[in-house]
């Protein structure tokens, strides 16, 4: 299964309206970096500074790719750092978005709900809306190649949010958004009743923190952070 999306199995039992806060406790993702201590509330823009590879490194962590050296990750008050990605109901922006180059739009946003029959028909209404939010849907027939930096981000975003997670994780190295503005696309990532998603953009990039007033910088050891 798909770690961009949510457990698919939890739809029918939760309603897309609740959101909860992230919170990593004396987390150690990757050797050479020292603890992580932060919350991440609902509705919440965050970024952890760090180095493109440590940041990468981080996320996977957090979405359940990799395991943690020590310490803790919940989402609210679920303990998930021994969870696989699937129960995590953390959603994924991978770096570069990592769409797949032979599927349309459409289908690189439904990727993470190829099984769709288990998913509460919320899903789908859902899903049509964050089209709309994020401006995609004159561009659902088109390639990956065939659309700009900016709309291909969007696209990631479009499936991690469509799966309805709690959490969102984005792994943003420099330039990758292309002219998109996160403060300005993460309200459209959840239903208007809603508190919103929490959201962690690991990232270095000067533009994108320059827009990101929480943040929390990666401690890493001098001769790790020159590789």
């Amino acid at each position: 299964m798909s770690a961009w999306c949510a457990t698919l199995g939890a739809f029918s039992q939760r309603s897309p309206e609740v959101r909860v806060t992230l919170r990593l406790r004396a987390l150690v993702a990757v050797p050479g970096t020292g603890p992580v201590t932060l919350d991440v509330p609902a509705g919440t823009l965050a970024a952890l500074v760090a180095p493109p590879r440590f940041g990468t490194a981080v996320a996977r962590v957090l979405v359940g790719l990799a395991a943690p050296v020590t310490g803790r990750i919940l989402v609210g008050d679920r303990d998930v750092t021994a969870l696989p990605p699937p129960r995590r109901q953390i959603g994924y922006v991978p770096a570069g978005g990592a769409l797949l180059p032979q599927l349309s739009v459409r289908r690189n946003i439904e990727y993470g709900q190829r099984k769709r029959e288990r998913v509460h028909e919320v899903a789908d209404d859902w899903t049509t809306t964050v089209v709309d939010r994020l401006e995609l849907a004159l561009s659902l027939t088109l390639l990956p190649h065939q659309i700009s930096a900016a709309q291909r981000f969007r696209v990631a975003l479009a499936r991690a949010a469509a799966c309805l997670p709690e959490v969102l994780v984005v792994d943003l190295p420099a330039g990758s958004a292309g002219d998109s503005r996160l403060a300005d696309l993460m309200p459209r990532l959840s239903p208007p009743e809603a508190p919103g998603v929490a959201v962690l953009v690991c990232t270095a990039d000067p533009a994108t923190l320059a827009e990101i007033p929480v943040r929390h910088e990666l401690v890493t050891e001098p001769s790790e952070a020159t590789r």
